[in-house]
């Protein structure tokens, strides 16, 4: 009998230890969130603001940690491999996690390698054109495309990049022969439409400035909504392209895979209480960003239906870093 009972009060111990995986002493230790870009960027940025408040929450620093490298993969791969205990967290855009597994055949993870813990906020593109190019409206620009097939060209960033995938979508769905020039970044992107080496420019609502001063024009918005930055400008959806309407523009929270399901909620708790906090929002606004959050469950939905949306896009280029 007394056997019983200490066989029963040994198998009770285990499955609480276990179960609760020191919920209630997590976190016990700061935590970093590792960003796979440089410092000062809007990613990085953007983390440091809400890692703030989610460590008043928690009750321990969350603390930003810049791993560049590998167009992101270093900082990917690291929190990949990292121990499923809470402690090492990533925020990355969506296309990071997302495109990267796709059209790099020896990228060191894959989407399965992470838990997320939610959506923070998201930002939209725009299609662009040189402002000397006779066209005010998406249908237009296709218009004049087909006028002059192959000899316009398009770029937003580099080979593989979000920004290609975008103008894959646009011509295949329009039918338009337009040439992708590649870059390293917005900034010589932005830089090659204002000087017409490229006409047409596939960028992220950061760049409405030269749009406002009247140096590009701004034929869409590549969004579901018209953004309240550019109220005037009329969305793809609108203009008959619903394909355009993109929702990939996003930073997504995670931790590595099979990080224990209580741990997870507290952190999606703590993230979601601090994009609700006013100062947070507004300084988040300023960056030209949209609080967009989504729970865990959500976030991982929609990464599912981005996986399913893109993949024929990046089969149909052959869109392959090597």
């Amino acid at each position: 009998m007394r056997r019983s009972i200490l066989l029963l009060a040994c198998l009770t111990f285990v499955c609480t230890a276990s179960s609760g995986w020191g919920l209630e002493e997590y976190p016990s230790k700061p935590i970093q969130l590792v960003c796979p870009f440089p410092p000062g960027g809007p990613i990085d940025l953007s983390a440091r603001v809400v890692a703030e408040k989610m460590g008043e929450y928690l009750k321990q620093p969350v603390v930003v940690v810049n791993k560049p490298g590998g167009g992101t993969a270093v900082g990917t791969g690291y929190v990949a491999g990292s121990k499923p205990d809470g402690y090492t967290l990533f925020i990355s855009p969506a296309a990071t996690l997302i495109f990267l597994p796709m059209i790099t055949p020896n990228v060191p993870f894959k989407v399965s390698d992470f838990t997320p813990i939610g959506r923070l906020v998201s930002f939209n593109f725009l299609m662009l054109v040189n402002k000397d190019l006779p066209v005010k409206t998406l249908p237009e620009l296709v218009a004049y495309i087909n006028k002059t097939p192959g000899s316009l060209s398009y770029g937003g960033s580099t080979f593989g990049s979000l920004q290609h995938l975008i103008g894959e979508l646009f011509k295949s769905s329009a039918k338009v022969d337009l040439q992708f020039i590649p870059f390293a970044g917005e900034n010589p992107a932005i830089t090659a439409l204002l000087g017409n080496h490229i006409q047409v420019g596939i960028l992220t609502i950061f760049q409405q400035p030269h749009v406002q001063s009247n140096a590009v024009k701004a034929v869409a918005v590549l969004s579901e909504k018209r953004d309240p930055m550019l109220p005037n400008v009329a969305t793809a959806l609108e203009q008959g392209f619903p394909d355009l309407a993109i929702s990939a523009g996003c930073n997504l929270m995670l931790a590595p895979a099979k990080t224990p399901g209580p741990i997870v909620r507290k952190l999606e708790e703590s993230l979601e209480r601090a994009l609700q906090d006013k100062m947070v929002r507004e300084k988040l606004e300023k960056m030209e960003l949209t609080v967009n959050f989504l729970s865990a469950r959500n976030t991982q939905l929609f990464i599912e239906s981005e996986v399913k949306k893109w993949s024929p896009v990046v089969k149909q280029a052959n869109i392959v870093v090597k």
